[in-house]
């Protein structure tokens, strides 16, 4: 069946997993599952996930794995949030996880977390008033966004969620008034920095996302406290009953889930927070979120509307990079790997996108100083919040712009996989001749080699003539050997 894409959002509280048919520009869900994982419970004193909670994490991931293993790696996007942000041994478990998926699995920023949840929000709300407030409560986060249609105007993702919150404030199970007081102003403090700015934009609706906001709206509905949606009362409400009966496991709300009981109580305590550091006296609640943003994303990179391009350029606008020469390089560079392209990328789709941003970028780091700009380059690159990819993405692509000059110090790739790692060695090598061979900054006379490689053997060959009247060049290019040979590569040039 064409047109099918498949979203897995590794949660702090849940895990989901959403399967959907792009027609006419609609998202048909085909298929939904999800299990109430508690991630987030299962990090020990040193933030490491045990191994009993590694087990059920691995036990639900083996029957998403089954449900998504004839889809192509291209329209499946899995992502994990706070806790394996936070988690120490995220990697250990990232590696059995991705066997049983059969797909990678990418740890997103709480920015780009955000940027996603909007995304769900917009493509699923019927009414357009304007400017939206959008509120997600995770297990372990908190994101906040102020967006108009389709583009986010503000992000924010705050480090307090239903699970981190009631583990702080109520690990005992016990209620009591000043343990609510202290949570509330847990929140409130966490929020303060976003006040006056978030008020200042304004807004016209307040929209709610995800487990925590959805079951919080199905118990102001069973209980009679609302038509429809969350009120400011309604939450009052609930916190007065949860101090009543004095105990999570007597908590009594109707509509309230008991897979949900255990962490409802965090997640009421932020939703109050926010209701009153924004003013808020109601909020509707959206039934997209992370999974559907994921699914447009996929959707967009199909039909050639990738966010991440989109991001590279803003990034390289805002430092006042030289883009036509970045252009030039560019081409250069995918005019070499277009005759390379079956011999080293036959079964890496994505290396000609990486491959193009890091041309773009390569010289971002001259806006702090040229010493050094490829290094300057690749920290700005790494720690930025680039929309659409993920912490590991970001680290390959500032890699590629570390390596695109000097020494080649291809350790820096050690912690990808032997195949990503090869992937990203022969990026760097292309990336490098492209700079090399641009070196003068004008297209006049320009001549791109003929390029042919076999495994670490690299040959590059130029008419006698033009390499001739292009010292400088046929200079950096036996400097480019002595580079390569340190490395494990040979390259040869011919005339």
């Amino acid at each position: 069946m064409p047109n099918i894409f498949a979203a897995i959002d590794l949660g702090s509280n849940s895990f989901h997993m959403i399967v959907g048919q792009h027609e006419s520009g609609q998202i048909i869900i085909l298929d939904r599952i999800r299990e109430m994982v508690r991630l987030a419970s299962g990090l020990d004193e040193n933030n490491k996930i045990t191994p009993e909670m590694m087990q059920t994490a691995l036990a639900c991931l083996s029957r998403f794995g089954e449900r998504i293993s004839h889809l192509h790696a291209n329209v499946v996007r899995i992502v994990g949030t706070n806790t394996l942000r936070q988690a120490k041994n995220s990697k250990a478990f990232m590696r059995k996880a991705e066997k049983l998926l059969g797909q990678p699995i990418e740890i997103i920023s709480g920015i780009e977390e955000a940027r996603l949840i909007y995304s769900g929000v917009s493509h699923n709300v019927d009414v357009d008033n304007g400017k939206r407030l959008v509120i997600d409560i995770g297990g372990g986060s908190t994101e906040i966004i102020i967006g108009n249609r389709y583009q986010p105007i503000t992000l924010e993702s705050l480090y307090m969620g239903c699970v981190n919150t009631t583990r702080r404030f109520f690990a005992d199970g016990v209620i009591t008034k000043t343990r609510i007081k202290k949570a509330l102003m847990h929140g409130m403090t966490e929020l303060e920095p976003l006040i006056k700015a978030y008020k200042s934009l304004g807004w016209e609706d307040t929209i709610g996302a995800s487990g925590t906001a959805r079951s919080i709206e199905k118990i102001t509905l069973e209980e009679n406290l609302a038509p429809h949606g969350i009120t400011h009362d309604a939450l009052d409400y609930m916190l007065e009953h949860a101090l009543t009966v004095g105990d999570i496991d007597k908590i009594n709300l109707v509509g309230l889930k008991s897979e949900r009981k255990p962490v409802i109580l965090g997640g009421i305590i932020v939703l109050k927070s926010i209701f009153d550091a924004f003013d808020i006296k109601f909020m509707t609640v959206s039934t997209g979120a992370l999974r559907e943003g994921i699914l447009y994303d996929l959707i967009g990179r199909s039909e050639n509307n990738d966010s991440r391009s989109e991001s590279v350029d803003k990034f390289a606008a805002r430092f006042v990079i030289d883009q036509a020469h970045s252009q030039r390089v560019e081409n250069v560079a995918l005019k070499l790997f277009k005759q390379i392209q079956n011999d080293w990328f036959k079964s890496t789709p994505e290396a000609k996108k990486y491959l193009q941003w890091s041309a773009r970028m390569h010289e971002v780091g001259l806006c702090i100083a040229h010493n050094q700009y490829n290094k300057h380059g690749a920290y700005m690159v790494s720690e930025a919040d680039l929309m659409g990819f993920s912490r590991e993405n970001q680290t390959f692509l500032a890699n590629l712009i570390q390596l695109h000059r000097r020494s080649l110090t291809l350790d820096l790739f050690d912690d990808f996989s032997s195949k990503i790692k090869r992937t990203g060695i022969r990026l760097t090598i292309i990336l490098r001749l492209a700079v090399l061979l641009t070196r003068s900054r004008h297209t006049e006379n320009n001549e791109t080699p003929v390029l042919i490689v076999n495994k670490k053997n690299i040959t590059v060959s130029f008419s006698k003539k033009w390499l001739d009247d292009h010292p400088l060049t046929q200079s950096d290019l036996e400097n480019e050997q002595s580079y390569l040979e340190k490395a494990g590569y040979t390259l040869t040039i011919n005339t």
